[in-house]
């Protein structure tokens, strides 16, 4: 089987697998280790995202923090859609559904960062996935948009949330596919 099937064929299983899982308790433990971590402590700059309903939430450690916070916006611009960070406050930025139906930070005044033409130093990047290996690899919904976005911040600290029961020995994986510094499970 050819790594483009048995990506689908793994995104399907960990659809269906997080459809059994406790979400909320889920993603409850895995902020309580997040902040515990000493990378995570002496961050400015932190990128996250805003949760689908099978993805672990990370929206409990935008309140009351003293980070400076960014959201993933997906824009279209003339070489293909791309990601672009935009600084985000909690209960303050305005936002819409985007363009897969996942909550995005409206843009105000051009205030965001494609990390090509406007660039910021991103300390922490938390990264969406629908599982991920005991290496580091993850595997996402398949569109590529954060693998193009992590290339552009090879020094920024990538940190995968997923729950342990998606949490696999191996994936397959091609030479795009950007690798985590560390996963985090319950």
């Amino acid at each position: 089987m050819d790594n483009k099937s048995e990506k689908e064929k793994l995104r399907k299983w960990a659809k269906e697998a997080r459809r059994s899982i406790d979400l909320k308790k889920t993603s409850k433990q895995i902020q309580d280790k997040i902040k515990k971590l000493d990378i995570y402590k002496s961050s400015s700059n932190v990128m996250s995202y805003l949760s689908s309903p099978i993805e672990i939430s990370l929206d409990v450690l935008f309140m009351g923090s003293r980070k400076k916070w960014f959201l993933p916006l997906v824009a279209q611009t003339y070489y293909g859609m791309v990601i672009k960070a935009v600084p985000y406050t909690h209960g303050r930025t305005k936002l819409f559904k985007g363009k897969f139906d996942i909550l995005e930070p409206e843009i105000i005044n051009d205030d965001y960062y494609d990390q090509v033409n406007k660039k910021i130093n991103l300390d922490v990047i938390f990264v969406p996935g629908l599982c991920f290996d005991k290496k580091g690899n993850r595997l996402g919904f398949g569109k590529g948009f954060y693998d193009q976005f992590l290339k552009l911040n090879p020094k920024s600290y990538k940190i995968g949330c997923c729950p342990k029961r998606c949490l696999v020995e191996s994936l397959p994986i091609d030479e795009w596919d950007i690798k985590m510094d560390l996963i985090i499970t319950e």
